[in-house]
């Protein structure tokens, strides 16, 4: 069974990179940058390029080397634990949807030296699908440990 973890690690990470690719890409052809367009009552697409931390956080551009380093470190370190260590399907799918958002944004800072967002809430900073991978996987998984740890004696 450990084995169907780590092949669904890699097919999520996949799925989570492909997806954040052709949607910032559909994003920077069809909306120009500043622009907003409702698409959902309460979200709207907004072209915008972060050089910071995820959801446009620390706007610095002198940081990118360290972000993009940062990626570099967290997709190495994600791939080699799966490839060392038994993965239940569920962590498996997690951890694809972290690796998948970890490279995504890490493509963007190195090809581009930006990274697209497009997501916009208005109550919370714009992001992408990469954000939103990250940010559900490590949600998740810390309630996981959370709820195992309330469990073992």
């Amino acid at each position: 069974m450990h084995n169907a973890g780590k092949a669904l690690f890699a097919a999520v990470a996949v799925l989570v990179f492909v997806l954040d690719r052709v949607t910032k890409l559909v994003v920077a052809s069809t909306v120009p940058v500043g622009e907003e367009r409702p698409v959902l009552p309460f979200v709207w697409i907004t072209n915008t390029h972060n050089s910071g931390a995820a959801f446009g956080f620390a706007q610095e551009g002198t940081l990118l080397l360290l972000f993009t380093i940062g990626s570099i470190a967290v997709a190495i370190g994600l791939v080699y634990y799966v490839a060392r260590t038994p993965v239940p399907l569920v962590v498996g799918a997690l951890l694809g949807l972290i690796l998948g958002g970890t490279v995504g944004n890490g493509y963007d800072r190195l090809i581009n030296r930006t990274v697209v967002d497009f997501i916009d809430v208005h109550f919370w900073p714009v992001f992408n699908v990469a954000d939103s991978a990250i940010s559900i996987g490590v949600a998740l998984l810390a309630l996981g440990y959370l709820v195992q740890s309330r469990r073992a004696p």
